[in-house]
C-alpha cells in the first residue's frame, strides 16, 4: 500500500526546512525593527516597566510579579519578529496578572483556591463564594481595584484605573479573532512593522504599562516610597511629566 503521510525522515526534513525559513523571517523582521525609532521606544518602555516592577516586588504578593515581568520582557521580542497581535494579547494578560496581584494579595483564602485549582474556567456557583471569587472574569477583578482605589487620597489611583478600563476594550478586541475573520485575503505569518504601526503599538504599550505601574505603586505605597534612584527615574519617565508632578504634589497611595 502506498504511503500517504510523510515518513519520519521526510517529516524531519520538512521541520528542518520550516525552522530555517522561520529563522530567516525572524532575522529579517528583527533587522527591520532595529532600524526603527519607534521600536527603540518599545524596548525602553519594557525596560522601564521591568525595572519598576523589580522595585515594587515583594515575596508576600500573590501572585508574585515575576510572571508579569516575564511578559514585559517578552514584548519587544514579539514585536521585533513581527508578532504585534500576539504582543497585544500579552498586554492584556499583563493587566490580568496585575489585577490578580492586587486582589489576591488581599485575599489569601481565595488565592489558595485559585492556586490549587488553576484551571482557566470560571466558577458560576455563588453558593461557593470562595471558589466563585477565585475564578471570575477580568471585569470582577478590575471592579475590585476600582473600588479599592476609591480610598486612594490623591484620586490618581481611581483615575488611572478608569483609564485602564478604557484601554482594556482595545486589548480585548485584539484577543478576539474578529479582525482575522473579516480579512479577505491570506495574511503573511508576521505583522506590519512600519513606523506608524510601531508608534501606535508603543502608545498602547506605554499606556497599559504605565497605568498598571501606577496602580501597583498606589497599592504598594511603602514599596514605592523605597524605590531606588534608577527605578524612580524610570517610573517618572514611564508615566510622563504631568502624572509625575501629580504623584509628587500631595498624598499618594493606600496606607
Amino acid at each position: 500500500m502506498r504511503r500517504i503521510l510523510p515518513s519520519a525522515v521526510d517529516l524531519k526534513e520538512q521541520v528542518t526546512t520550516y525552522v530555517e525559513d522561520a529563522a530567516k523571517l525572524a532575522r529579517d523582521r528583527l533587522s527591520e525593527a532595529a532600524a526603527s525609532r519607534a521600536f527603540e521606544e518599545i524596548y525602553e518602555i519594557s525596560l522601564a516597566t521591568s525595572t519598576v516592577l523589580g522595585g515594587l516586588s515583594n515575596p508576600r504578593l500573590r501572585p508574585v510579579l515575576g510572571p508579569a515581568k516575564s511578559l514585559v520582557l517578552r514584548t519587544p521580542l514579539l514585536v521585533g519578529i513581527g508578532q504585534l497581535t500576539v504582543a497585544e494579547a500579552e498586554l492584556r494578560r499583563f493587566v490580568e496578572l496585575v489585577l490578580w496581584t492586587i486582589y489576591f494579595s488581599d485575599h489569601a483564602v481565595e488565592w489558595l483556591a485559585f492556586e490549587t485549582a488553576p484551571g482557566d474556567g470560571f466558577s458560576q456557583d455563588q453558593r461557593k463564594p470562595i471558589a466563585y471569587a477565585a475564578h471570575r472574569q477580568l471585569r470582577f477583578y478590575l471592579d475590585y481595584v476600582l473600588e479599592l482605589m476609591g480610598d486612594e487620597p490623591s484620586g490618581l489611583g481611581l483615575r488611572v484605573g478608569k483609564d485602564l478600563e478604557q484601554g482594556l476594550r482595545k486589548l480585548n478586541a485584539a484577543v478576539h479573532a474578529g479582525r482575522l475573520a473579516r480579512g479577505a485575503a491570506r495574511t503573511p505569518p508576521y505583522d506590519d512593522l512600519s513606523e506608524p504601526t510601531l508608534r501606535a503599538f508603543s502608545k498602547t504599550q506605554r499606556s497599559t504599562f504605565a497605568s498598571c505601574i501606577v496602580l501597583l505603586a498606589a497599592y504598594r505605597r511603602q514599596g514605592f516610597d523605597r524605590l531606588n534612584a534608577l527605578s524612580r527615574a524610570y517610573f517618572d519617565w514611564l508615566v510622563g511629566p504631568k502624572l509625575r508632578r501629580e504623584v509628587r504634589s500631595g498624598p499618594f497611595g493606600l496606607t
